[in-house]
């Protein structure tokens, strides 16, 4: 189905974010840089869930962030509603940001203990100036009811609540600008599994609710997948494929998403009992020093010399399924199948 720029909320376009590394003569180093994010581009559609997923250290986190401006991109383009971002001064992203909001991994450090939960919630709308002091005490209370706490928790302390009750103030604190577009990153990693549903349930009610956008970041694909209209897999800085839930987990095409996909189990014994693992080998690359061609070469089951030798255009390899890998044909199959059943 195509998509018209109009549907687009988030565009994000070879986008970029090197954190430098200091030489030293002394010890032979020269000045180099960690490639966290290395020439990300998706797109997100208003009103959807895209989930971007990978191992730890992949660069997720540092992706949102740098779409949010929290880490500054050092190059590409990341466009809200058709507004360049990247060319805006500061004061002009700073009317922007009541719409671009995150959710925090850590809900304890993300809270400033000395500050009672309703004066954290209350903050962003006085910050901005958009109500009085009176009145974003009764918002934040409000805030509070909407995300299924008890108002009358407005002057507890972070320290008097559990980890799933912190996570609901972190989205409460989300919603009080009213953004139309959160990053939730891993919002539910620290919690237990009872209280992980709670949360996602509760995100999916406020999308409806509200209409928001959601990236939403984890490394659990399971989770994802029940969340998600879409899901992006990134691997040492680079989105290796992309394409609606279901599509990706019934017929993915990069090998690395094929890995990852075959480690789900599936909750009916006769079919996990014939599915067939796919284990990678190897230590994921230091992004300091990414291999030369494809960055999943040092570790991908089906590399052949090109892998070694060139970087892998991402593209368009099925209608909305993008992928970069030198092994997929222009049919969107792979040259070397390597078959997963999910």
């Amino acid at each position: 189905m195509a998509v018209s720029d109009g549907d687009i909320l988030v565009r994000v376009v070879d986008l970029k974010k090197h954190f430098p590394v200091p030489g030293n003569l002394l010890l032979g180093r020269r000045p180099g840089a960690v490639k966290s994010v290395d020439g990300v581009t998706f797109d997100i559609r208003k009103g959807e869930t895209l989930g971007l997923v990978g191992e730890s250290g992949c660069g997720k986190s540092t992706t949102g962030r740098a779409i949010l401006f929290l880490h500054k991109p050092t190059g590409g383009q990341v466009y809200f509603d058709g507004v360049d971002l990247t060319a805006l001064d500061d004061e002009a992203l700073r009317k922007l940001r009541p719409q671009m909001q995150m959710i925090f991994q850590d809900s304890y450090s993300s809270l400033n203990p000395r500050h009672s939960v309703g004066k954290i919630v209350a903050e962003p709308q006085l910050i901005h100036g958009t109500l009085t002091p009176d009145k974003a005490k009764d918002r934040a209370a409000e805030l509070l009811e909407m995300v299924g706490l008890n108002p009358a928790f407005v002057k507890r302390f972070p320290h008097e609540f559990s980890g799933g009750q912190r996570q609901r103030i972190n989205i409460a604190r989300a919603l009080a600008l009213n953004p139309r577009f959160i990053v939730c990153d891993e919002p539910i990693s620290a919690l237990d599994v009872s209280i992980q549903a709670q949360i996602i349930n509760l995100l999916r009610e406020l999308q409806e609710r509200l209409g928001l956008t959601y990236l939403f970041i984890a490394h659990d694909l399971s989770i994802v997948r029940y969340l998600s209209d879409r899901i992006a897999v990134m691997y040492l800085g680079r989105v290796m494929e992309l394409a609606d839930r279901e599509e990706l987990f019934n017929t993915p095409v990069h090998p690395y998403t094929q890995s990852l996909i075959s480690a789900v189990p599936v909750p009916q014994p006769r079919i996990e009992r014939g599915r067939k693992r796919i284990l990678l080998h190897g230590e994921v690359p230091s992004p300091a020093k990414p291999p030369q061609g494809c960055v999943f070469n040092t570790r991908c089951p089906l590399a052949q010399r090109v892998c070694f030798e060139q970087v892998p255009e991402y593209r368009e390899v099925r209608p909305g399924h993008f992928a970069a890998c030198h092994l997929i044909d222009e049919q969107g199959g792979s040259k070397i199948p390597l078959s997963v059943s999910a």
